[in-house]
């Protein structure tokens, strides 16, 4: 199914969202509150198709696997992820990712494609697992700590390691977690009206984006000191952008490169962050399913020990357990373009300018789609039931060719870090009930995530 132009005879526009909301306002307080239950709540009272203004933008939200597919598929000149993500361009920078014409994005995705391909990958689990093991080796034998600031802390060092590299990495040392918790406070629905607005969140976000660009631009300089490629020797995602030629063959200039790799370890990072902190808490909520991924680490790990990229692909149980992570909670709870011109969608009439607007949160709790979807069921991926086969059906991480190209790195790193942790240390919880923090676009758990923990012995391990 794909949009196709509105006919203004026989289409109607998709129902008002109910509530008394202010015309230009929209339900802009409750949006800002808890988009999830909002948009869940106007499903369930008039369908999976309505509208609704918000901050002057009039919004159609869609949900289900045929609309999933109509938005994913649609050219770019009907239905403009560009123009719906103006927002993060003082983010990435001018001129990438969505700042650039589509064309020009495609060409910067693949750029990228060479340091995401499994022979980079094998590569980064080794780097993954070695910050892992550094990480809980600085953790005293046994206390309590919050789970959410040790995992933004330590998948910023392995996507800065692997991506930007050691020198990078070297050179920000530990003020590199406050940086990009500073330029992820910058997302805000606030943005999406104008990401120029004089908020102070705004100008730390800005302060943060020059102080990592001025230290990546340092690094690029003294690696074309080093080496007339510019590579310093290294094999990680800089060196191959320094390598890569544009359509007319002239190297990439640096601003691209700078941006691109922010909006990569931005996007690397703290989606990582946020599907490890839930898949822990899912899984420290769930013993049974618990026991059975320590049960797999014992059985895939026999021998060297050593969590490699094929040791990581074996590890189905915990896959499983990230996915349904991913199902529950997902990073992106909302997913977005932009109408350029009247269309119909879903059979609904859409006036050009519509934001169009999708959401893997509520769209993974579909009944219709997946079975008792309230409860965390890993079981729900293996054959024969496969739940998530059904096309766009799991959009955690985007669909369509704008589906995340990091999608397998983030996988591979959230399974390194927890298989780390589950041989090295017996983590229980502190609260039972875990709440999304929806004051950003990719929710954590609210803050703190406060776990206690105790070292373990091999022997204990073993007993477990």
């Amino acid at each position: 199914m794909t949009p196709a132009p509105a006919d203004q005879g026989r289409r109607r526009t998709a129902p008002l969202l109910p509530g008394g909301h202010a015309p230009w306002l929209g339900p802009v307080m409750g949006f800002r509150r808890d988009p999830v239950t909002l948009l869940r709540t106007g499903r369930e009272r008039v369908g999976n198709a309505f509208r609704f203004p918000l901050l002057g933008q009039q919004v159609h939200f869609a949900c289900g696997p045929d609309a999933h597919a109509a938005v994913f598929t649609a050219d770019e000149a009907v239905l403009s992820p560009r123009e719906a993500y103006r927002f993060m361009a003082p983010v990435f920078g001018p001129g990438v990712a969505y700042d650039a014409e589509p064309e020009a994005m495609a060409e910067q995705i693949g750029h990228l494609l060479p340091a995401l391909g499994s022979r980079r990958l094998e590569a980064h689990a080794r780097v993954m697992e070695e910050e892992a093991e550094a990480h809980v080796a600085r953790w005293q034998e046994a206390g309590e700590l919050d789970l959410l600031t040790e995992l933004n802390r330590l998948t910023v060092a392995i996507a800065t390691r692997c991506l930007i590299g050691d020198e990078f990495h070297r050179r920000m040392g530990p003020q590199l977690p406050d940086l990009y918790h500073d330029l992820e406070s910058g997302i805000r629905l606030a943005g999406v009206l104008s990401p120029r607005v004089p908020l102070p969140a705004f100008r730390r976000r800005d302060r943060a984006r020059a102080a990592i660009a001025s230290a990546i631009a340092q690094v690029i300089a003294e690696r074309r000191k080093a080496t007339p490629e510019g590579s310093g020797g290294q094999r990680d995602m800089l060196a191959t952008l320094l390598a890569a030629r544009d359509t007319r063959g002239a190297p990439l200039p640096d601003e691209i490169v700078i941006g691109t790799l922010i909006s990569m370890v931005f996007a690397g990072q703290h989606t990582s962050a946020v599907l490890a902190a839930w898949t822990g808490v899912l899984l420290l909520r769930h013993p049974e399913h618990l026991a059975a991924v320590r049960e797999e680490q014992r059985a895939v790990l026999t021998g060297s020990g050593e969590a490699t990229a094929r040791a990581l692909h074996r590890m189905q149980v915990l896959e499983r357990c990230i996915r349904e992570a991913e199902r529950l909670h997902p990073p992106l709870v909302l997913l977005m373009r932009k109408a350029m011109r009247d269309l119909t969608l879903d059979g609904h009439r859409l006036e050009a300018g519509t934001l169009v607007m999708l959401s893997p949160a509520v769209a993974h709790r579909m009944p219709e789609v997946f079975r008792d979807p309230d409860r965390f069921d890993p079981s729900r991926y293996e054959a024969p039931r496969a739940e998530h086969r059904q096309p766009y059906s799991l959009i955690g991480f985007g669909g369509g060719k704008h589906r995340c190209v990091g999608t397998a790195f983030a996988y591979q790193q959230v399974k390194t870090v927890w298989s780390v942790l589950l041989r090295r240390v017996d983590l229980k919880t502190v609260r039972a009930d875990h709440k999304p923090d929806y004051s950003t676009f990719v929710p954590a758990p609210v803050a703190p995530l406060s776990v206690r923990y105790r070292k373990l012995s091999r022997r204990a391990l073993e007993q477990m």
